[in-house]
Formats: C-alpha cells, structure tokens, sequence
C-alpha cells in the first residue's frame, strides 16, 4: 500500500489562505476515505475510480477560519466497519493573519551554482568548494530563520536557448548536478551529489524541496523538451524520491509573461505541462508542479494564461518590484495573477528578488528595509519564496561564505528583524 499527502501551500500557513489537502494511494481499495482537521471530520467518501497508474486520488479545500496554532491534518483509508486500514498525517501550522501572506519570507530558491559568471561573480567560487557537510548547514541556517521551503533552482547545467540550438539533432550535451545516468557530463562541484545532501537534512527538519527539473534549455517547452523532462524526472523520483521532504517538482526553464518567445510558445507551453502533470500523476498525483514566469506584459497572452493556470499547482511570479514602463502597476498586475490563479485552480506565490544589480552586473543582497517594504504591501501572496539563500544570505560562523560579509549582515538583518515583530 501506498499512501500520501500533501498540504498545498504548506505549513505555515495564513488563516486566510486557501488551503489544499491533496491525497492519494495506491493498493487495494478500502470502503471510505476520511480527512480529519483538528479531530474534525471534513471529509469522508468512497474512494472512486483510480488513474491508469493505480492511484486513487484527491484534492479537498480546507477552511482555516478561526484556526491559530498548531492542528494535524490525517487522510485514512477505511474497512467497512470504520476502522483504519492505513493513513498519513501532516501536521499545520497556521498563522492568525489578515491576510493571505504570513508575513516573512517563506523559503528560497537555492541555486547549487550561478548559471552566469557574470552575475554569480561574488558566489560561484566558494559554491564550487561546498561539500554535502556544506549544503546540510546551508539547509540548517535557512530553516534557523523560518525559509523552510527549498527550491532547487536546476539539475542540470545548459546555457541554451530556444529557437537557437539544435539539440534534436546534436544531442543533450548538459552537465548534472548529480550522478545522473541519463547523461554522462558533470559539473565541477566539490560535491557529488548536493540533491541527496540537501533532502537528508530538510527531511531532519520537516522541510519542503521542489528539485528544479532542467535545464533543457531557456524558454524551451518544446515536445522535444517535455520528452527530456519527463526522462530527468522520473530518473530523480527513482533516485530521490522516498525523501520525506520530496514536496513537488519545479521547472527550471522560467517564461516571460506575454509568452512571446516565439510564435507556437503559448500553445506549446500549455502542451507541455499537461504532459508534465501526466507524468506527475503516474508517480505521485499529490506533488505539485511549479513554474516563476515574470509578470511583465501578462494582459497580452490573457487566454492562454488561464488554460496554462489550469494545468500548473503554483504561479511564482518575479519582477514586481521593476514593472517596465507603460506595463501595469505593481498592485494591478499582482491583482490579475490572482485573478488568473483563483479562477483556474492554481495557487499564486511571490518569487522576491532580494538582490540589487550594480554596475559590474554581479548580484548584491538588497537592504533589509527594501525586503520588509515589499512584505508589507505584498501581502496577497500565499508563500514568498526569495531569490536566493547561496550567495545574498549566509548565517554567522558558516565555514564558506559566498557573496562576503554584507550576506551575513542581511542575514542577521533579517532575523532580527522578524524576532522583533
């Protein structure tokens, strides 16, 4: 028997936030299954039919009104008299709020090595040092301060772009971040294998990972790329997969938000995460799938983003804090996303940017005043995950500190600060 479930958002959690319980199992059909909430009831029902892969499978919204504190959330499979054959528990956190937002930073991606050297100039020698030693306290020092949800920002290195490159034809040429053995290429890390390093020591903690499943190439949602993907994929749920804080899959390949990189791009996009979600269902239909696009220029491909909401869990939009000119205003556009979201069954996320660019291109970490700014008027959103904890945020006494001193200080910034509020 096979059993699971997922909380989306997950904990903690704003009172006003809708909450999701997603459930599932695989094996011999019980009588009834049972959601309880806090030792209350909210669901009991016959299992009903399962998808071609065996699994049965749910998704039941929970109304937090009222909560504070901490509940537990348990999914039970039932025999005919009552009793309970199998179940799975989740513990919730849920924060009393007046709005959707919790009010911190929620996680953050974590990027095992800046795609570009330019703009990873201050971190990527130091991140090539890391050992598994590394990564478990970089895991530890984010959970120190409440980032608990952990985004790997790629599997795979390929500084490719769509419409450019002939992969069909020349092959996968891609370098993994772990000891993949679909593709022979590895990066030059100190580490063999950071994704197992990083999962361990999040399972420690009750931690969420969404493993970043690319890169194929940038803004490439091609058939070609779907077909990539779901390979990568089920490779990492082969290898990775038992880890408790497995959460969902996130894809790396990132879209601007008019989808104009080329003519078929909105259609293909569309495409592709279906296909994507069908997969997801084979292995495990509680993981929730993730795409961050920006938000610039979103009211030019409206329909096709709300087809595409439908077959997405999380919009993590990024870029709100730089609208270009003559686009909506910041609260406008966060107002349709939403609106995009609530209608078509996804949940929206804040992708913030906690970095500022100078004049040699490298990322710096943005003032802690700037961050708390946008928590305060940016309160709409479920989660907020940052972009990122390597390289803009280091806890004091880390052996290696990528970024230098002023990532300290922000970290240190930032705690005190939401140990003073």
């Amino acid at each position: 028997m096979e059993i699971s479930l997922k909380l989306l958002p997950v904990s903690p959690v704003s009172c006003r936030a809708p909450v999701d319980a997603r459930y599932a199992f695989r094996g011999a059909a019980p009588a009834e299954l049972r959601l309880t909430l806090a030792g209350r009831e909210v669901m009991r029902r016959k299992p009903g039919e399962p998808n071609a892969a065996g699994w049965y499978s749910g998704v039941r919204k929970l109304d937090l009104t009222g909560m504070a504190g901490g509940v537990e959330l348990k999914f039970e499979l039932l025999d005919e008299a009552g009793n309970t054959i199998a179940a799975a528990v989740r513990p919730l956190e849920v924060v009393d709020s007046e709005t959707r937002s919790t009010g911190r930073i929620d996680g953050a991606w974590c990027g095992l090595y800046h795609w570009s050297e330019e703009e990873g100039r201050l971190w990527n020698r130091e991140l090539r040092k890391f050992t598994a030693a590394d990564w478990r306290e970089l895991i530890r020092s984010m959970h120190r301060i409440g980032m608990d949800v952990v985004i790997l920002q790629e599997l795979f290195r390929n500084q490719e772009y769509y419409g450019r490159h002939r992969m069909p034809e020349t092959g996968y040429r891609g370098r993994a971040f772990y000891p993949s053995e679909l593709f022979p290429g590895r990066m030059e890390i100190g580490c063999p294998d950071p994704v197992e390093a990083i999962l361990s020591a999040a399972d420690e903690l009750e931690m969420a990972v969404l493993p970043g499943i690319g890169m194929y190439a940038w803004f490439d949602f091609t058939p070609e790329s779907l077909d990539w993907h779901c390979r990568v994929a089920r490779e990492v749920w082969k290898r990775y997969g038992h880890h408790r804080s497995f959460y969902g899959w996130y894809i790396s390949e990132e879209v601007f938000g008019d989808l104009n990189r080329g003519t078929k791009t909105p259609e293909e996009i569309v495409a592709f995460f279906r296909g994507f979600g069908k997969l997801r269902d084979e292995l495990d239909p509680t993981l929730p799938v993730m795409l961050a696009p920006n938000c610039f220029g979103v009211p030019s491909a409206l329909d096709s983003w709300k087809l595409l909401a439908r077959e997405l869990d999380i919009l993590c939009p990024f870029g709100f804090n730089r609208m270009p000119e003559g686009d909506l205003a910041p609260e406008q556009a966060i107002a349709l996303m939403q609106s995009i979201a609530d209608e078509n069954g996804a949940h929206l996320w804040l992708d913030m940017e906690i970095f500022l660019f100078k004049e040699d291109m490298a990322l710096y970490p943005r003032p802690v005043d700037e961050i708390f700014y946008e928590l305060e008027n940016y309160r709409s959103f479920e989660k907020v995950l940052c972009y990122q904890f390597p390289g803009l945020l280091n806890a004091p006494g880390s052996r290696l500190t990528p970024g230098g001193p002023d990532t300290v200080k922000l970290y240190c910034d930032y705690r005190r600060r939401i140990h003073a509020d």
